[in-house]
């Protein structure tokens, strides 16, 4: 642990005896080939004093720790997670590397900041970094299709797709749970078998719009291995882990017994994972990284520090540069993407920030490169996103807001401070903005497009008569004004969206200022919900009339015509009776039907990892049943239109099975639109 002193105290000590280095500028817009400052590292420059001054409050008496420490504790309280580890990093040195609560209930081992944490996406821009280095060095071309670099077998998967669109999640890849989760280590593949084996669908042309993309960065890792021609936890290894001192850092999976017997457990909803034991990730560059809170110091050194750990330059400046320019964002007006790093503004600050989460750890990285800050922080538990979203949004409002700007923290726009924006007149294209938008995030071929659709955030969109667009997302509705053609700022200046044709001619995609990483995509005809949910009542209540309405009606006849019944009961009989032949199809339909969803349910409590990521045999074998289902439907409809031709029972027992069949094809039809009808292959 590094004990912290005052931030004033801290910067004083840090420039008498750190070796320093030149500020670290904004790396926006910065070429490939930026050269290293050439100031003099022992004498700070204006931006040094600039940075130093930003960091201390009037007072200058704020103890970063005292900070840390008071946020921490206090987001750590009610929460599933029993411990976090946090690092942070100022001007170049590390103020803080701490651990607080504890690793493991039962031990009740203190984190400290050797405690390793499983970190999730936290792992891209770890990734990034290492391949920057390879590019830099000319080894990979971020413009080149990666096909260039990967298996033959793989061309299809990723066709003309870049290292750039794999980065910035551009490359097209639906968002399902593929390969994602993995609890057996048997089942783990390396991962030139994992891209095969797990393949996520290419649903839209690189680069029309962005959607986070867990197999698209396991590509980029791909891209990796194939360069240093090494198995991928080796090259992010031999590449910057190990040169960076990052000893206690690992992708290996499972880990070496070295970090598994230290490693924090992850507490979930109902479960818990000691040693190192946990749902594995299949696609290991998108999420697989355990660190430690020293490890992420140094990886935070790099950035903020042009490549010098220690005084050890262990990257080159103008690889971090590359790193944290912008590499794509949906309009000029809006943030967008660094390589590995989502851009963001706070107070007028430029930052880089990634978080990840798996089902028992959270954390999340923040770099304000051009002051030289970073903060660091991981919970072992599910619920860590809001005891993090706690610490950072107090970890900025003390550091990152200048106390002379004139902007709204959290603004992402020169409006100033309290100011609200009125429309004047109505928006480019105001009949064509109005709708429903979903996040691009979300499964399209999988059999898990019903979750990750139910879970894609939604946005309506309407245009007031006053010209404001209104937005409702939730409960929180929103109104913006337009500031120049289909980019519009929210009338409190604190965020930023615009729309795009995504290369056609009608309005196709809204990108909001505080996700870079994914669009929303317009809803219309059969994917919207309410369509879904009319079907699926409808549906139901025609099955539920054949598999209750049927028996009960036959056993009142039963009941009044007494023996005859039993002949009529007679399955021997049945060729010479098709109409209840035609009843007892359609109902066994039904019942099939009916029954796959509640042994779907039962085998996600069961296991839910497996099932949503890697679906074991007896969960195919459940694909039966909706196989099943069709066949009869099939059945059913030829026996409908029989059933007017041969008349059989009245004209509306005829109706009511007629919208038996209908119903079943809507069920088989609902089934087969969320990839639901067939067994995943």
């Amino acid at each position: 642990m590094t004990e912290s002193p005052t931030r004033r105290g801290f910067l004083a000590g840090a420039a008498a005896v750190a070796t320093g280095s030149a500020a670290v500028a904004s790396a926006e817009g910065a070429p490939l080939d930026a050269s290293p400052s050439d100031a003099d590292p022992t004498d700070p420059s204006p931006s040094d004093a600039q940075r130093r001054a930003a960091l201390q409050d009037a007072g200058g008496d704020t103890d970063i720790e005292s900070l840390v420490d008071d946020l921490v504790e206090s987001s750590l309280e009610g929460r599933t997670a029993t411990g976090a580890t946090v690092a942070v990093v100022a001007d170049g040195e590390v103020a803080l590397a701490k651990g607080y609560g504890v690793a493991d209930r039962g031990e009740e081992r203190p984190v400290d900041a050797t405690t390793p944490f499983r970190v999730g996406s936290v792992s891209k821009p770890v990734v990034a970094t290492a391949l920057m280095a390879r590019i830099q060095r000319g080894e990979i071309d971020p413009d080149e299709p990666v096909s260039t670099y990967l298996d033959p077998s793989l061309d299809d998967a990723v066709g003309s797709v870049t290292l750039a669109d794999l980065v910035t999640h551009r490359a097209g890849y639906e968002m399902s749970n593929e390969g994602l989760w993995i609890t057996d280590p048997d089942d783990l593949r390396p991962l030139p078998g994992a891209l095969r084996r797990w393949r996520h669908a290419r649903v839209r042309p690189p680069g029309e719009a962005p959607a986070y993309s867990n197999y698209g960065y396991a590509v980029a890792g791909g891209v990796l291995a194939a360069a240093a021609d090494e198995p991928f936890h080796e090259a992010v290894d031999t590449e910057l882990l190990d040169p960076a001192g990052m000893e206690s850092s690992s992708f290996r999976q499972p880990l070496p017994d070295s970090l598994a017997d230290r490693h924090a457990t992850g507490y979930g909803p109902g479960a818990a994972y000691a040693d190192g034991e946990f749902p594995y990730v299949g696609l290991a560059p998108a999420g697989a990284l355990s660190t430690t809170a020293d490890d992420m110091a140094r990886f935070m050194q790099l950035h903020l520090d042009e490549g010098v750990v220690d005084g050890e330059q262990v990257l080159a400046p103008e690889t971090v540069a590359a790193c944290q320019r912008q590499w794509a964002t949906a309009h000029e007006r809006l943030p967008g993407m660094a390589f590995g790093f989502v851009e963001s503004d706070y107070g007028g600050t430029r930052t880089l920030r990634h978080n990840g989460g798996t089902p028992t750890f959270y954390s999340d990285l923040l770099l304000a490169p051009e002051r030289g800050l970073g903060l660091f922080v991981a919970y072992n538990g599910a619920d860590g996103g809001a005891a993090a979203g706690e610490v950072l949004e107090g970890f900025r409002s003390e550091l990152l807001p200048d106390p002379e700007s004139d902007s709204d923290p959290g603004t992402g726009s020169d409006s100033a401070e309290g100011a609200s924006r009125s429309p004047d007149g109505q928006p480019t294209r105001a009949d064509d903005l109005g709708g429903t938008y979903r996040s691009l995030r979300r499964s399209w071929t999988w059999h898990d497009r019903v979750t990750t659709t139910l879970q894609a955030d939604t946005v309506e969109v309407s245009v007031a008569d006053d010209g404001a667009l209104v937005t409702t997302a939730g409960s929180a509705t929103n109104r913006w004004v337009e500031v120049e053609p289909l980019v519009f700022e929210r009338v409190d200046g604190r965020e930023r969206l615009a729309f795009d044709t995504g290369g056609g001619d009608d309005i196709e995609y809204l990108h909001r200022g505080a996700n870079p990483t994914t669009a929303y995509g317009r809803v219309e005809g059969t994917d919207r919900l309410s369509l879904h949910a009319a079907l699926t009542v409808l549906s139901l209540l025609g099955l539920f009339s054949a598999v209750f309405g049927w028996p009960a009606a036959t056993a009142v006849r039963w009941f009044r015509s007494g023996d005859d019944a039993d002949v009529a009961a007679d399955p021997r009989r049945w060729r010479d009776r098709p109409a209840t032949l035609a009843r007892a199809v359609a109902a066994g339909a039904a019942v099939a039907i009916l029954a796959f969803p509640v042994a779907v349910v039962v085998h996600l409590v069961v296991a839910l990892y497996a099932v949503l990521s890697a679906p074991p045999p007896t969960f195919a074998a459940l694909f039966a049943l909706p196989i099943l289902g069709l066949a009869g439907t099939a059945a059913a409809v030829a026996f409908a239109v029989r059933s007017w031709t041969d008349g059989y029972w009245g004209p509306l027992a005829r109706v009511h099975y007629a919208l038996v069949a209908a119903s079943l094809a809507v069920a088989c039809w609902l089934l087969w639109y969320w990839n639901l009808l067939v067994p995943p292959l």
